[in-house]
């Protein structure tokens, strides 16, 4: 990431290696809890089953972290200076390779 940064600097898109999408993003990021729900999740792939209300709190994990990020990704994607910054960072030729393979 470093590398884009000071390459996306070099070439004109930031005026300096900083993080400008990340600064406009973080305003719209909103916990979730992975952690447990990872927890839970490993537990029944590895062990076959949860019991009743380890199931309970992992399927409610799920529905709580999905809603989250269904929330986060919709203000994201309507958020007009996000788009820009987006749009900018991909007409760069290094990425251009790297999305084209």
């Amino acid at each position: 990431m470093i590398l884009f940064k000071e390459k996306f600097a070099e070439d004109g898109i930031y005026p300096q290696p900083k993080e400008y999408l990340l600064e406009v993003i973080s305003k719209y990021l909103k916990p979730i809890n992975y952690d447990r729900w990872a927890e839970l999740y490993w537990k029944k792939q590895l062990e076959g089953e949860l019991a009743e209300e380890e199931e309970k709190k992992l399927s409610k994990l799920k529905k709580d972290n999905m809603e989250t990020i269904e929330v986060v990704y919709n203000r994201l994607k309507e958020n007009e200076e996000i788009h820009k910054w987006i749009e900018k960072i991909k007409s760069h030729d290094w990425v251009k390779v790297i999305e084209e393979g």
